[in-house]
């Protein structure tokens, strides 16, 4: 650890930021040094490598070397996606968590300026930036990503909120202490926006214009289907039954539907609720899968 990490440390809450890896031997270092980059002086990267094939862990394993708060593990075979991402923040032991993808960059700023804002209203649960799209090249594409900051609303507005936006918060900066109280990530298509629901359910979701990050497109997907079937596929390994295979999108409205019912919510507030989501579920599900 530097000795801005040392100085620093006993004034600044302990961030850390989970990377769950597998196969990004050709992003991963560029991903890697634009963490190190960041300007906040106390913070851990958590590295698990799941059972790549290309030369990802030597890579992560080299950074972990040479830096004392960057950890590496390795899976020596694919334990799928959801083990992974949960491994890494069972390793965490900050007050705040971040969930970084192993071909994505950040700005400098992006985690001072989540913890400011975190740390200025307890009643948040997620600080996330500003979205720039970009290539295998790293060049900037022409695509752009809203973002939903719920800051003042209710309890069921954030949620029907979340419902209805993308999945960019999920990496932003969480409080751990709310991914805790959730307890396991589902394994099963859609998690991450069930994921985001339960969050949104305990408190408020910040965007941060200020926070800059940069998500790289590569993989060429044009199709829902297409998408569908990566996230069946050896990378992702989310299995399923016959239902399952038939309805893959069918543990997500189940799940949903279980956030509202043991939420603090009054009970006539989670039946009302829960009656809005089933009619909305079948218009969200036509119009993600059409691009609408």
């Amino acid at each position: 650890m530097s000795i801005e990490h040392q100085e620093n440390e006993a004034f600044r809450p302990l961030v850390s930021i989970g990377l769950p890896v597998y196969n990004e031997a050709r992003f991963i270092e560029e991903t890697i040094r634009s963490l190190l980059d960041q300007d906040y002086p106390n913070m851990e990267i958590l590295i698990s490598d799941n059972g790549s094939s290309d030369d990802t862990a030597v890579i992560c394993k080299k950074f972990s070397q040479t830096y004392d708060f960057v950890k590496f593990h390795r899976f020596e075979v694919n334990q799928g996606s959801t083990t992974n991402f949960q491994y890494v923040l069972g390793q965490a032991e900050g007050k705040y968590f971040m969930w970084a993808s192993g071909h994505d960059l950040w700005a400098s700023n992006l985690i001072s300026s989540y913890v400011e804002v975190l740390e200025r209203m307890p009643s948040a649960n997620i600080a996330f930036g500003t979205t720039t799209w970009i290539d295998q090249l790293g060049d900037t594409m022409q695509k752009e990503s809203g973002w939903s900051d719920t800051r003042g609303m209710g309890p069921v507005a954030r949620f029907f909120t979340i419902l209805w936006g993308n999945m960019h918060p999920l990496l932003g900066l969480i409080r751990r202490s709310a991914l805790n109280d959730i307890g396991k990530i589902g394994n099963f298509i859609g998690s991450d926006l069930a994921l985001l629901a339960d969050l949104s359910l305990k408190g408020y979701f910040l965007h941060v214009p200020e926070a800059k990050w940069k998500r790289r497109e590569f993989r060429h997907e044009q199709t829902h289907d297409e998408k569908v079937a990566r996230y069946r596929g050896a990378t992702f390994i989310i299995k399923g039954g016959l239902l399952s295979s038939m309805f893959p999108m069918l543990q997500l409205p189940v799940s949903l539907g279980k956030s509202l019912m043991r939420s603090e919510l009054p009970l006539g507030v989670k039946w009302l609720a829960l009656s809005g989501l089933i009619l909305s579920l079948p218009v969200r599900y036509v119009a993600g899968r059409k691009g609408l």
